[in-house]
């Protein structure tokens, strides 16, 4: 009877796993493998019976108005040391789609997952990676705080390597990840020779070797971060461009014409959205609601060559991180977030038309 009910488990469609009293799983059928490695968390639907002695069976479903993606052939990347499975961890589509597309021209299967907790579902889960890139602030729960929760689960997975992912250009930022846990530091945008390279190199190296190596907890009582970093003198004038064409062409490179036009769109979408909650937002004085949506588009806006209003968001940003709150200043800033941003599109929408026109015209 238990060999056909297990028969009977690894032929349906539906995603099932067995996990004891720590979280461990213990029982998997084919569908639950493919269904967490090859489909976004956001697009699956979990229900979870608790058992008598403290396990877990859970039963994974596709939503009905997700696309599901193309299931990963395991085995013939685990054949390829050129291959891999990469989970993705940022809050940004649009920052996602780029790392996705730079990724996958190279062979990689991608995982996205848009907060660090859904990085700690998917790994409870089962779902095995050969590295993560992880966004370093992050909504509800930033990337640090998601890789030192990695470090302490049980078993290989915590030695997992990851890639933290940042806007911030300070050493000290470079620093304070590393004693996190993670393995390397990129700054954003991101460069796709040296991202694939770091990759590489990560990868190549097996996480067991370290397995004496605890990670480095970063002291119990720290002062603020704006204490611990000091806040730069920044002018109050916007000097850099509103578009920086350098870094745009280098976008088309790097995630090719389609993907790179593909990213254009989502990224305008989701600001324009963006912008909306950040005006609904300071009409309410929700300050919290304000530093997330800015942080955001500083990250984003800098990915797209939006070289001045990402100057504005950091600058923004940087105010927030002061111990003294200075909230005339905070709301000043913020205003001239919504007012610049809507010319910095433009801007953009018309580079990627006037790109688009000059491709089509040499067909």
């Amino acid at each position: 009877m238990e060999d056909r009910i297990i028969d009977a488990l690894a032929q349906t469609q539906a995603g099932i796993a067995l996990f004891d009293a720590d979280e461990r799983i213990v029982f998997a059928n084919p569908a639950w493998e493919q269904l967490i490695t090859g489909v976004a968390e956001e697009d699956l639907i979990f229900n979870e019976t608790e058992l008598a002695d403290g396990g877990m069976i859970s039963v994974c479903f596709v939503k009905p108005q997700a696309i599901p993606l193309d299931k990963p052939n395991h085995n013939s990347a685990a054949n390829d040391a050129k291959t891999g499975t990469v989970i993705i961890a940022d809050d940004s589509e649009s920052n996602r789609m780029v790392a996705r597309r730079i990724l996958q021209s190279e062979g990689y299967t991608v995982i996205e997952a848009s907060n660090g907790q859904t990085v700690l579902n998917m790994l409870r889960r089962g779902v095995t990676a050969d590295l993560i890139l992880m966004d370093v602030e992050m909504p509800d729960m930033d990337g640090l705080h998601t890789t030192r929760r990695i470090r302490h689960m049980p078993g290989p997975v915590s030695k997992t390597p990851i890639i933290a992912l940042s806007a911030h250009q300070s050493r000290d930022w470079n620093v304070i990840a590393r004693q996190s846990g993670v393995d390397d530091f990129i700054n954003k945008p991101i460069q796709r020779d040296k991202l694939i390279e770091t990759m590489k190199d990560l990868i190549a190296r097996s996480p067991l070797q370290k397995s004496d190596a605890k990670p480095t907890m970063p002291p119990p009582h720290l002062r603020s971060k704006s204490a611990r970093l000091g806040r730069p003198h920044r002018p109050e004038s916007l000097t850099s461009p509103v578009l920086d064409i350098r870094i745009l062409e280098q976008l088309y490179s790097d995630a090719g014409d389609e993907g790179a036009k593909c990213g254009i769109d989502i990224f305008i979408n989701e600001t324009e959205n963006r912008l909306v909650k950040i005006d609904k937002a300071l009409s309410e004085d929700d300050l919290t609601t304000v530093r997330n949506e800015v942080h955001v588009l500083k990250s984003t806006s800098g990915t797209f060559g939006l070289r001045q209003l990402s100057e504005l968001c950091e600058t923004t940003q940087s105010i927030f991180e002061d111990s003294q709150l200075d909230e005339n200043r905070i709301l000043a800033l913020s205003r001239q977030v919504v007012q610049l941003a809507p010319t910095a599109l433009t801007a953009l929408n018309l580079y990627s038309r006037s790109r688009n026109f000059s491709s089509d015209a040499h067909i």
